[in-house]
């Protein structure tokens, strides 16, 4: 057991639970946070003692309407560092397989709670080719590492802020 480490007061880390979704065209399945620029995928952060997978389809659930969802495998994991300046707290956001729907399937956005801006303003399907458009650039990266992944292009991979780790890039 380390010294170093206290036991009693664990650091704070958020785990999100994101899905890659596609439609019959290619497109992926983005969402736009009432909280940040740019459009991500759907999916959020877990709760205690939840698992991932179970975190990814209650909160794509709750955000998409699409019901009995169920995430796939996982694609990638991105290690996201805390932010003093944002307030962002240190965490990893696992991205799932969301599989591929028809282009006519129905997305319903969450209400908002009375006198509360939504959480969630819009949602688009989003070409892999127009990503830049619409992302910013570590949500990108992570969405086209992720479609390589999926599409037969190596293993589950490891990245942090969006940029691909290994042992010899440390």
């Amino acid at each position: 057991m380390h010294s170093d480490i206290d036991l009693t007061n664990p650091p704070a880390r958020r785990i999100g639970a994101l899905a890659l979704i596609r439609n019959e065209s290619g497109a992926v399945l983005m969402v736009k946070p009432s909280y940040k620029d740019g459009c991500i995928l759907p999916g959020g952060a877990a709760h205690s003692d939840e698992p991932a997978h179970e975190a990814c389809a209650r909160e794509v659930t709750e955000e998409t309407g699409l019901a009995n969802f169920r995430p796939g495998r996982l694609l990638l994991v991105d290690y996201i560092p805390r932010d003093e300046e944002t307030g962002v707290t240190e965490g990893y956001n696992l991205v799932f397989d969301g599989g591929t729907l028809p282009n006519t399937a129905a997305v319903t956005l969450p209400e908002s709670e009375d006198g509360k801006e939504p959480e969630l303003t819009a949602y688009r399907w989003v070409q892999p080719h127009t990503l830049n458009t619409f992302t910013e650039p570590h949500q990108e990266s992570r969405v086209r590492r992720a479609l390589a992944v999926l599409d037969g292009f190596g293993p589950a991979q490891f990245l942090c802020e969006g940029k691909s780790v290994t042992a010899d890039n440390r």
